[in-house]
């Protein structure tokens, strides 16, 4: 265990990491900021990482307080979060529908909302798993819980997640329009969608 991140931790999981937020927050040079940020704070961290938790799993911890910090700042100040942002993601891959790109990254970016309102640990674990692809291992050993532990609380926040998208949002996925759309001003529930 080092009680640092190593200098060489970042050429190291840099793409990890980098995975790891682009799946989270589906938009590149946000990121790539995050990633810049994760390992200045891991480097300027003088706290070890916790018990068994790989490097790698630890700087996705650090990620993922950032991704949260993130959403909770953008929901204070909405006007900040423009509606063409989806726009801007979009890939040069020719063989992806752009419609398809846009709808993807509007629903990524609403799941996300949702997650970070989940009490911790669920927050942390549902992101870590599903997101970060990290095993129970990982994901016990990084957060101090049991292997057992962080199945249950991963099932509890699905579980959850699943609530707050039903209370929130109108799921229909058999038309051709977008399939979760927030409920409307009245219902008092935030939109997932425009």
């Amino acid at each position: 265990m080092m009680a640092e991140a190593s200098p060489e931790a970042a050429p190291r999981h840099r793409d990890a990491v980098r995975r790891f937020l682009l799946r989270l927050v589906r938009d590149e040079a946000l990121a790539e900021d995050l990633v810049q940020e994760v390992f200045l704070r891991a480097q300027r961290t003088r706290s070890p990482h916790r018990g068994g938790a790989s490097e790698r799993s630890w700087l996705c911890a650090i990620g993922l307080n950032l991704v949260r910090d993130h959403y909770r700042a953008s929901s204070r100040n909405p006007a900040a979060a423009n509606e063409s942002d989806a726009f801007d993601r979009l890939s040069c891959d020719a063989e992806e529908d752009p419609e398809q790109q846009v709808m993807e990254a509007e629903m990524t970016d609403c799941i996300a909302e949702f997650v970070v309102q989940l009490p911790r640990p669920q927050c942390d674990v549902v992101a870590l798993h599903d997101a970060g692809g990290l095993t129970h291992s990982e994901i016990a050993a990084l957060l101090d819980l049991s292997e057992a532990n962080s199945r249950v609380i991963l099932h509890r926040g699905r579980k959850a997640l699943r609530a707050l998208l039903e209370e929130g949002c109108v799921l229909s996925f058999d038309s051709d329009g977008i399939p979760c759309q927030r409920r409307p001003p009245g219902d008092g529930n935030e939109s997932c969608s425009s």
